[in-house]
């Protein structure tokens, strides 16, 4: 029994196949041979993966470590790029030098003084215009004309409403009121005495002085009255679109419109015909009427003409211009002889502080100041000043 129970047990055992030879766990082995080598593939590349992701986060975060300084200020950091809501970088112009307020303002119904002071002006339903000249100030409102001496509480009534315009060595006032045109001194001994007058259209716009003449504007152009005894009489020209004064000379600086529609600058002299238009000193594409009515003035010296461009303040040489179109009798088509050139952006007034200085209002916030070597500086304003403050132009301050 033992025997045959033994060789049964062997029968059997022979002919079951071992382990290592069964397809099926041979299958199932691979398989699970194959499952661990891609858990570790995946697992290592998830681990490879975060790193990098961890990695490219911590580098653009210690990029980030605070605000662009004024030597990062073209850098693009993590939070300008996620933190600050899709905010653009805005790249802020670098600080520049200061300076002390130059000049007067008239801010609301009181003129604040360069040197602190706060005076209150009588006025008539607000100030329309006004300038600073070297005895006081000249001002307009809805009722009248006045001057306001320096030493004085009370204004001089020079005339009653009218247009006006003050001399450039600050001495003289011409009013048109109500076509009487005067010529009125500003200056002590004779402050407040009229020394010429005549009749003219009551359109006619006083513009500048020219030497002793007074320069006019309306519908028709541009003439002049020559402020001595002789009564007025028409002499209109009608090509020139504007006339810049002068405190003497022969000569002052005119405009006019070129062939190609390019804006030039011309000489202009006071002939017994009316206002002559002489050589051609240069033209400019940037320069047009609007820009002319928001800024463009004579330097004390009567050296400059500041014009407000697209492209900033522009100042132009006048000799150098004239001396350009003497050399060029063809009278060709030349651009402006510029002593600098001042790039600032919204411009709305235009003012000289002295020969070197001018002085341009940007929108109602500031003043930036442009020197004639090629400087801008910020002018400081006072801690109080209130919006809706303007600049108030000096006349007799060449320095």
């Amino acid at each position: 029994m033992l025997e045959d129970e033994l060789r049964e047990m062997f029968a059997a055992r022979v002919q079951t196949p071992p382990a290592a030879a069964d397809p099926a766990g041979r299958a199932i082995r691979r398989a699970r041979v194959t499952a661990r080598r891609r858990q570790t593939m995946t697992g290592t590349m998830t681990v490879f993966a975060f790193a990098a992701v961890l990695g490219a986060a911590t580098a653009a975060q210690s990029l980030s470590g605070g605000r662009p300084t004024a030597a990062e200020g073209d850098r693009v950091t993590f939070q300008d790029l996620f933190v600050d809501g899709g905010q653009p970088l805005v790249t802020q112009e670098p600080q520049l030098p200061t300076m002390a307020l130059p000049i007067d303002l008239l801010v609301g119904r009181q003129l604040w003084t360069s040197d602190g002071q706060r005076i209150d002006l009588q006025q008539d339903g607000g100030v329309e215009a006004i300038a600073k000249v070297p005895d006081g100030w000249v001002y307009s409102d809805r009722s009248s004309v006045r001057l306001l001496p320096s030493a004085a509480d009370k204004p001089v009534t020079l005339a009653g409403r009218a247009s006006w315009t003050v001399s450039q060595d600050g001495a003289r006032v011409a009013v048109n009121e109500q076509g009487t045109l005067t010529v009125t001194r500003l200056t002590d001994p004779q402050r407040g005495t009229q020394v010429a007058a005549s009749a003219v259209p009551p359109t006619a716009v006083p513009q500048t002085f020219f030497g002793e003449r007074v320069v006019l504007s309306s519908a028709k152009g541009f003439d002049y009255w020559s402020a001595g005894s002789a009564k007025y009489t028409e002499t209109w020209n009608a090509e020139l679109r504007a006339v810049f004064g002068t405190v003497g000379g022969t000569a002052t600086v005119g405009v006019v419109e070129g062939a190609d529609k390019r804006l030039c600058l011309v000489d202009v002299t006071a002939e017994k015909n009316g206002l002559k238009i002489g050589a051609r000193m240069g033209c400019s594409k940037l320069i047009t009427m609007e820009s002319i009515r928001r800024g463009a003035a004579l330097s004390p010296d009567g050296r400059l003409l500041a014009i407000v461009t697209p492209v900033g303040v522009e100042m132009v040489d006048l000799q150098r211009a004239r001396d350009a179109a003497a050399a060029d009798p063809q009278q060709k088509a030349k651009e402006l002889q510029l002593a600098a050139n001042c790039p600032v952006e919204t411009v709305v007034a235009l003012v000289w502080s002295d020969s070197q200085t001018a002085l341009a209002q940007i929108g109602g916030d500031a003043i930036l100041a442009c020197r004639t070597d090629g400087a801008k500086l910020q002018v400081t304003m006072p801690d109080d000043v209130t919006p809706g403050w303007t600049m108030i132009p000096a006349f007799g301050t060449a320095k």
